[in-house]
């Protein structure tokens, strides 16, 4: 109690008052208004939230630079790596962010600064935010309003206009009276940038010349990919109970390979039995979920963003989730987990994700309902998401420039 009580204290004296001293002492730097910083929040490397925003902002001419702010090294270490982001962030113009970092709220940027928020999912499926504030996942409401993340954005980056009231929603601009600086809500259907990649038919011949790489027995065989959520929190997440690995394995029959993706949060490997390794491999640490996509005749996932990411080639989905109450209880959807929402078979079981599996695997879908899941979630990603970004970026008079005057 007593280390939680002086944790509190000190976050609270760096919060309300060393960094928006600092940062006021430092808007006394020049602006540069040509430049534009990639803060990564949880990330070592520039993720694909960025990286075609910043090829193109390059490509323009613009100077970029890159911020690791490690949010996810543990301990009290990131307030000192705010303090350092407070000496730089009033030398930009534009700021990116692609996660939440409470540090975006702990003071009101200078006039003429962006603040983008480009989000590293797409649609809108688990909630998070003010969406779930007070429950076991989320943090308490009254902790939310007193480090808000959300007030200085600009520009919140979202897949279709289908998720702009859902992210209103996680981000508080629907809460009246609470994000008082905000005059409207910055979310707009720009498209995902990260969802560019998919549109340039070069990236499918690198990403099944790195399959094959990785795996050679993929070669002449189709490619089922499992690819789940994490549970728990993010520090500590953990992979979901697996189905039987050697029943997959007899049902592949020899004729297709599973790759297996555990989000990136989760550092175990899969325990793959000995007889099973001539098929079954986990990809987790040898292949991105974007590559993956790409090479896969069919995924199963449970409550995973990726499925709006992989609309985008009407192919097979099977949602395997027999932990539904559980997980549902946890977190919590935007949408009802029904066929309604969800373009693909539903399984609560191992039988009948055998059954799903089978079906998938034979091309079995219904590609009506995912075409209207994709234009409904992901309407506005058509591979030039980072050239509009950039566009607002560039232009030095936007009329969807909100900032607070």
């Amino acid at each position: 109690m007593i280390k939680n009580f002086l944790r509190n204290i000190i976050k609270d004296i760096m919060f309300g008052v060393v960094y928006p001293l600092v940062y006021k002492i430092c808007c006394l730097r020049r602006l540069d208004r040509r430049l534009t910083l990639f803060c990564e929040v949880r990330h070592g490397e520039l993720t694909d939230s960025y990286i075609p925003i910043y090829r193109e902002l390059k490509k323009r001419g613009y100077p970029c630079e890159v911020f690791y702010i490690h949010n996810n090294a543990g301990g009290m270490g990131y307030l000192l790596r705010y303090l350092k982001l407070c000496t730089i962030l009033p030398t930009a113009r534009t700021v990116l962010v692609d996660d939440t970092c409470n540090l975006f709220g702990a003071f009101r940027f200078r006039k003429g600064t962006r603040l983008i928020q480009t989000w590293h999912s797409c649609g809108a499926f688990k909630k998070w935010g003010y969406s779930i504030a007070g429950l076991d996942f989320g943090q308490d409401p009254d902790e939310l309003d007193r480090y808000p993340s959300h007030t200085n954005y600009t520009l919140v980056t979202v897949s279709s206009k289908e998720c702009i009231r859902h992210f209103d929603n996680a981000f508080g601009y629907d809460r009246k009276g609470k994000l008082t600086y905000r005059r409207r809500s910055p979310v707009r259907a720009t498209g995902i940038a990260r969802t560019d990649y998919f549109f340039d038919e070069a990236n499918r011949g690198r990403a099944f010349g790195r399959l094959y790489e990785v795996c050679p027995a993929a070669k002449g065989r189709k490619v089922l990919l499992y690819a789940p959520t994490y549970r728990g929190d993010a520090d500590n997440a953990q992979a979901p109970q697996m189905f039987d690995i050697r029943r997959m394995r007899e049902l592949l029959n020899g004729e297709c390979v599973l790759l297996i993706k555990q989000h990136g949060f989760v550092r175990a490997k899969t325990p793959i039995p000995e007889d099973c390794a001539d098929l079954v491999f986990d990809v987790s640490g040898s292949m991105r979920i974007e590559e993956l996509l790409f090479v896969s005749d069919a995924v199963i996932t449970d409550y995973s963003s990726l499925i709006f990411e992989y609309s985008l080639f009407a192919r097979p989905m099977v949602f395997y989730a027999p932990d539904l109450e559980e997980f549902y209880d946890y977190r919590g959807f935007y949408y009802p987990y029904d066929n309604d929402f969800l373009p693909g078979e539903i399984a609560r079981s191992e039988d009948e994700l055998m059954r799903a599996v089978r079906r998938a695997l034979g091309g079995e879908c219904d590609k009506a309902a995912i075409e209207r899941f994709r234009e409904r979630f992901m309407g506005a990603c058509d591979g030039h998401s980072a050239e509009r970004i950039a566009d607002y970026i560039t232009t030095d008079r936007n009329k969807n420039d909100h900032s607070r005057k």
